[in-house]
């Protein structure tokens, strides 16, 4: 028997991200801190009824609780999650007989920045924190190669997603750490997404709009690898093939991991220096793929020419007259369409509308024509993940293209004729196969003046 259902471990960890995240601002005295707190200990409380220990961490970056798995998670497991990568934590066990002071003190330690591993758990033993103990992360991650956990269910395409990000995670932090990252993990996942792009080349396309503004480059590298899938399965390219491509998609960009983050994170124009400094992460990433086992080298050398251009008048320039396919082209237009539809320090992000014909204007120097037409096609008149007004005053988000009628795809009803939102979508065809129409689209409407978050609503399992 469990020592929680599912919703009471969700929500011991929705309470104890919120006391971490809390202590920031509040002391612990504070009712704000100190009534969430009451409440965690109450559930542990209970759960020790059922168990006399408790344990709760990720398992290829998805939290868990026990035997329950969060594959699709919420602000709060996010947050949790990024700052138990941070401290290479990979599980947190709580004893039965921990008492709230314990408790107290080990969120107030958990929720200092810039603490690893060894010092938390040195400050735990100073502070005697005896009941509430840590398993380092690479331990955790040792111990999930033996016994990994299935966590995906057919058509759960959230869960894949989330497994290709925390893939990207480990690949990053291994190249930060000094080590040759293992490839297994990426290979196994995008195996996994080319099963699903062969069969449906648009059903993966909505996760591109989950974007995560502190992640940027986690979730943009699991973005570029979705769209190039996709493209390549429109353009006819073969199972290897597109495999290959996702995963150079994914891995487009791990050459910035070796570049400073003050100029990543920079918020305006980089200087001249700055941006040299830049240009050098093809050649970085794609000399870090030729270090990691079980990759074909040809993955190399697209990520080398990602930035080349169609006209090969980009970087890096020595690398201009070597021969490269249509898969340096492809690459690029993943890459640009995710880039421009995404929030950064120094831009808006557009529509994905506007993205196709802000993209238009860059065929024959940036980009290949040829191959932008097709990836058009394929996003349709109303990509994935565009919010749009009905004629029935209904907003919605476009679901899925419809290759019958490219103005009329599959949606999902948001917001009724009232202005009302409702609890859960509703999925809409604007014209039926019978030719009966439901509606029309009249506009395209921006996510923020709706408080909408399109990404979110994908990652939570509404979309």
């Amino acid at each position: 028997m469990d020592a929680l259902d599912k919703q009471n471990a969700l929500r011991l960890i929705t309470l104890f991200s919120g006391a971490v995240k809390g202590m920031a601002f509040y002391p612990a005295s504070h009712p704000a801190i100190r009534q969430p707190l009451m409440d965690l200990y109450k559930i542990f409380t209970t759960a020790f009824s059922q168990a006399d220990q408790v344990s709760f961490g990720l398992a290829d970056g998805i939290m868990f609780f026990d035997d329950h798995l969060f594959v699709s998670p919420s602000t709060a497991i996010a947050d949790l999650t990024n700052r138990m990568l941070e401290k290479s934590v990979g599980r947190i066990i709580v004893v039965k007989g921990v008492s709230f002071d314990e408790l107290q003190n080990f969120v107030r330690l958990f929720s200092n920045k810039g603490n690893g591993f060894a010092i938390l758990s040195a400050q735990m033993q100073e502070n005697g924190i005896n009941c509430i103990k840590l398993v380092n992360e690479d331990a955790e991650n040792l111990n999930n190669q033996d016994d990994e956990i299935e966590i995906e269910t057919e058509g759960d395409h959230v869960g894949t997603y989330n497994k290709a990000l925390a893939a990207i995670r480990t690949i990053c932090r291994d190249i930060e750490r000094g080590r040759i990252p293992n490839s297994a993990p990426v290979i196994r996942i995008v195996d996994r997404m080319v099963g699903i792009t062969m069969q449906e080349p648009w059903a993966l396309l909505g996760l591109t709009m989950i974007k995560d503004y502190d992640n940027y480059t986690f979730n943009h590298c699991v973005n570029v690898g979705v769209l190039a899938m996709s493209l390549g399965a429109t353009l006819g390219l073969d199972a290897m093939t597109v495999k290959d491509l996702g995963i150079a998609g994914q891995l487009h960009d791990i050459g910035k991991t070796m570049i400073p983050k003050s100029i990543l994170n920079k918020p305006g124009k980089l200087s001249s220096t700055e941006f040299e400094e830049m240009k050098r992460h093809p050649e970085l990433g794609s000399k870090i793929i030729r270090e990691m086992e079980g990759l074909d080298p040809h993955i190399a050398q697209i990520v080398l020419g990602h930035h080349l251009h169609f006209n090969r008048s980009g970087y890096p320039e020595w690398a201009s007259k070597l021969p490269f396919n249509q898969m340096v082209d492809i690459i690029a237009i993943a890459d640009t369409y995710d880039a421009i539809t995404t929030l950064r320090v120094y831009q808006h992000p557009v529509n994905p509308r506007t993205a196709l014909y802000e993209m238009q204007k860059l065929v024959g120097t940036i980009l290949d024509g040829s191959i932008l037409g097709r990836f058009i096609e394929l996003m349709g008149s109303y990509p994935v993940g565009t919010l749009v007004r009905l004629d029935t005053n209904e907003v919605a988000v476009v679901y899925r293209p419809n290759p019958l009628d490219e103005e009329s795809p599959v949606v999902r009803v948001l917001i009724d004729g009232d202005g009302k939102r409702l609890k859960m979508p509703r999925e809409q065809s604007l014209v039926e196969r019978s030719g009966t129409r439901y509606a029309n689209i009249v506009a395209v409407v921006d996510p923020l003046l709706k408080n909408i978050d399109v990404g979110r609503l994908i990652a939570d399992g509404y979309y």
